[in-house]
């Protein structure tokens, strides 16, 4: 009787593990034993962190659909909610399974308002193949754009993010049918299902936005996902999966469903979440709330877990990953202090990649200023902060901007350094932290240079003089600010005295002074410090001889000897200029600088 009790025993745990983990002891069905009629079961989950199964009936094969050897087979889907939802959004990845043998992920579906569940399914031989291409990560040409950038560059370029993913469209001219030569019409229509967007914590406008340009479902805005993934043990085929964009007060990522575990490799959704190839993201437990049937396209209210290891491959067949070893994510922490409430902190995590980190980063704090600043009317911003290279140095962040766009531009000031290393050609450098503090207040606060004179009106070659700048601001009100400038011993005639804002220097270095372009990490990070600032007046004096600028350092007045000596060596990158810069000062302000003006000094000797 003991050993009748023990034979059973044994019987419920082995059937148990068959169910539970169903890809540990099946095999891959090849793409070439399939076909019409035959009938398999998928697994996903409908609600909470139960696996449940559906059925799967086989249609036929699309071979070479959107490429060579790129398969997919078709199928219909029955049981569950599927009747009244069809395919969902979020249970892209569902492992199919055909007399035990693992077929591929349900991840394609009919376009828009299908009238039954039918689906496109990715062989996992594709996923697998795919997932284990070896190649570093590049930064994607089509989505970089020049930092500080504006509103709608940014979300210019997540559309274009957006559009990577969005696989279909006219088949192969190498199309090839196994069943109903009638399944060719449909080709066209497939698209990937599509991953369940999770936005929390996002001003309404900006949800919006990000939903438009991501292509993700509307849906009512989730507050802050609880960190409550599917279970505490290994990942199963069939288990929720996420992929995380941002953490912490701010959530935004996504979720589908595991197709197969191979020890601690995860392969998941069957088709791109973004199509980044070679990337860096944290792969997280998920948690499904419920379904949202929709005429449209259902999806999976889903929530993020906790990270538990690294998305490393977003590939045109499926994403993979290992578990275990956790990726590095950019910490971002803002402080929002405003002139009509109590300071705010905000923390959350940014997912580490070159082309994404200066993306999601800029976004993350024009959120913190959106969430709870107007959205209409002038503003002025203060930021200070700084961005961590770690041993690779730090930029200071510290900058003022007033008026309509001011938010806007206090955010993409504040994550130019991240985008400007991001994509460095001298090496890897993305952020590793961003400490901000944004300062807020419903005025217009600028100051305008209105007028500049010298103490004297004999200026000496050698000598320290007093600088007088009469500033006035937007009400009316009136100060003058004196800076001792000190002319240098070898400038004697005419010279050009320019008290000017950011703006003004910038346009004056682009049109004649031409700055050199960083030759390696620590110019680029000089650069960075030195980008010119709305809050500084910028004093510099200038010389109508031309100069040259060598390997970033401009020197005025070079001998034609030496000039050709640096010509003559390739090594060094050299550019003429049609002005030089012989003396240069700067004053910090509370406040923005507007304007410009000139004074012309003929210089005396001693």
């Amino acid at each position: 009787m003991r050993g009748f009790r023990l034979l059973v025993f044994l019987c419920i745990a082995v059937s148990a593990s068959l169910i539970a983990a169903p890809d540990q002891s099946a095999t891959f069905l090849p793409i070439d034993e399939v076909r019409p009629g035959m009938e398999g079961i998928g697994r996903t989950v409908f609600a909470g962190d139960q696996i449940e199964e559906f059925k799967v009936h086989i249609i036929g094969v699309l071979k070479n659909v959107t490429a060579p050897q790129h398969d997919l087979v078709l199928a219909r889907l029955e049981g569950g909610p599927l009747e009244r939802t069809g395919v969902i959004q979020g249970m892209s990845g569902s492992p199919v399974y055909v007399n035990g043998r693992l077929l591929g992920a349900v991840s394609y579906a009919l376009g828009s308002f299908p009238k039954e569940p039918l689906a496109g399914i990715t062989p996992i031989s594709e996923m697998v193949n795919a997932a284990n291409i070896g190649a570093p990560a590049r930064l994607a040409g089509d989505l970089a754009l020049t930092w500080p950038a504006t509103p709608a560059q940014v979300f210019a370029a997540l559309g274009r993010l957006s559009a990577r993913a969005a696989l279909g469209g006219a088949p192969s001219s190498s199309l090839r049918v196994i069943g109903p030569a009638s399944l060719a019409d449909l080709a066209p229509a497939l698209r990937p299902i599509g991953a369940a967007m999770v936005l929390g914590g996002f001003d309404p406008q900006l949800d919006g936005e990000l939903r438009r340009m991501l292509n993700a479902s509307g849906g009512p805005q989730q507050s802050r996902p609880a960190q409550n993934g599917s279970s505490t043990g290994p990942l199963r085929p069939g288990d929720a999966v996420g992929m995380a964009l941002m953490r912490g007060d701010l959530e935004m990522g996504a979720t589908g469903t595991v197709t197969h575990v191979d020890g601690n490799r995860v392969y998941a959704f069957g088709h791109p979440f973004l199509n980044m190839g070679p990337t860096t993201m944290p792969m997280t437990r998920a948690r499904v709330v419920t379904v949202l049937p929709s005429l449209d396209s259902s999806m999976k209210i889903a929530t993020l877990g906790p990270m538990i290891g690294t998305i490393s491959q977003d590939r045109s067949t499926g994403i993979a990953g290992t578990t275990g070893n956790n990726p590095p994510e950019l910490d971002v922490t803002v402080t929002l202090k405003s002139d009509r409430a109590a300071d705010r902190r905000m923390q959350f995590k940014v997912v580490h990649d070159q082309t994404l980190t200066p993306l999601f980063a800029y976004v993350a704090v024009l959120n913190a200023l959106a969430g709870f600043e107007r959205q209409s009317g002038v503003l002025t911003v203060e930021t200070s902060g700084e961005v961590s290279f770690g041993a690779a140095g730090t930029v200071t962040v510290d900058d003022v901007f007033s008026g309509d766009t001011a938010a806007s531009s206090a955010a993409a000031a504040a994550t130019a350094a991240v985008g400007m290393a991001a994509s460095n050609e001298f090496r890897p450098a993305l952020a590793e932290r961003l400490t901000l503090t944004l300062r807020v207040r419903e005025v217009h606060e600028y100051t305008t240079i209105e007028r500049v004179w010298l103490d004297t009106v004999r200026p000496r070659a050698g000598a320290t003089h007093v600088l007088n700048v009469l500033l006035r601001d937007y009400r009316g009100g009136t100060e003058t600010v004196t800076m001792p400038v000190t002319l240098p011993a070898q400038s004697t005639g005419p010279i050009t005295l320019l008290v000017t804002d950011g703006p003004g220097l910038t346009s004056l270095e682009d049109r004649d002074v031409r700055p050199g372009r960083p030759t390696n990490w620590q110019a680029l990070l000089t650069k960075m410090n030195g980008v010119r600032k709305n809050n500084m007046i910028y004093v510099r004096l200038l010389t109508s001889s031309a100069g040259t600028v060598v390997a970033g350092e401009t020197l005025p007045s070079l001998p034609a000897s030496v000039r050709s000596v640096f010509d003559e060596d390739k090594t060094v990158a050299t550019a003429p200029v049609a002005k030089s810069v012989v003396g240069s000062w700067e004053q910090r302000m509370n406040r923005m600088v507007r304007g410009s003006r000139e004074l012309t000094l003929n210089v005396t000797s001693r």
